[in-house]
């Protein structure tokens, strides 16, 4: 029987202070971070309860904290991807990268990466908002822009198909989970 490799993964601490120090990533930022973290745990704790092995949450906990690093344009998002890579979190480049649409069909279940990339889209700032309102302000926003609009509407679609499976799984609406208080 062959071991798994282990993963290293930063605590939520490293995690917070890696954002502070090696990112400098601004105070509105981090309590963007923090919120996303919190939605992200609320919507895997209860992935973890029904499933006989659920996911990660140490792994979901550092990914959602980290993805702060992709606020911004593709090259921060590179170099944020990068430095990690350097720091020994190789393992948490590939879910952190909320730029990236996870590949993401009916019928699969959802992993880590796609409960981050959708806690993600459950927080406008420091707010909590709907999926839909999310996606269609931001289309909304880029409307001049055809080929922006059509990334954003195949963004919303995949979002849209994760929430579905993450209500079907869980029996609950995906926005009254991300508020329930079950931290």
């Amino acid at each position: 029987m062959q071991n798994k490799p282990t993963i290293t993964i930063p605590t939520e601490q490293e995690c917070e202070r890696l954002l502070t120090e090696v990112f400098n990533i601004s105070e509105s930022e981090l309590n963007n971070a923090r919120l996303v973290k919190t939605v992200a745990m609320r919507i895997g704790r209860d992935l973890k309860w029904l499933r006989d092995r659920g996911p990660n949450l140490s792994l979901i906990k550092a990914g959602s904290i980290l993805s702060a690093i992709t606020i911004g344009n593709d090259k921060d998002t590179k170099d944020g991807c990068a430095k990690l890579i350097e720091l020994g979190y190789s393992n948490i480049t590939e879910i952190v990268d909320q730029n990236k649409c996870p590949d993401f069909s009916e019928g699969s279940s959802v992993s880590e990466k796609e409960i981050i990339f959708i806690a993600d889209k459950l927080v406008d700032e420091e707010e909590l908002v709907s999926v839909v309102y999310k996606y269609d302000h931001a289309i909304e926003a880029v409307n001049n822009d055809p080929q922006k609009s059509a990334d954003l509407k195949r963004k919303k679609t995949i979002a849209l198909k994760i929430k579905s499976a993450i209500e079907r799984e869980t029996g609950k609406n995906l926005e009254e989970l991300a508020i329930a208080d079950n931290d």
